[in-house]
């Protein structure tokens, strides 16, 4: 009876870290589309400065 009861704690702890290492894995694949989001989120912050300033340069030409 112990030894079934090992094999389905040694079961459960086999499937938990399995578990942790997918997460893991998903939290790296976050971490790297939230860089790249942030990253896009950059360029079109500089591209809409751009723009704005060139709106301005044609405000102040009239």
């Amino acid at each position: 009876m112990q030894t079934e009861l090992f094999n389905q704690l040694e079961t459960k702890i086999e499937s938990m870290i399995d578990e942790v290492e997918l997460l893991r894995m998903e939290i790296t694949e976050l971490r790297e589309a939230k860089q790249q989001l942030e990253e896009e989120q950059q360029a079109w912050q500089e591209n809409l400065q751009h723009l704005l300033s060139k709106f301005d340069s044609v405000d102040t030409a009239e």
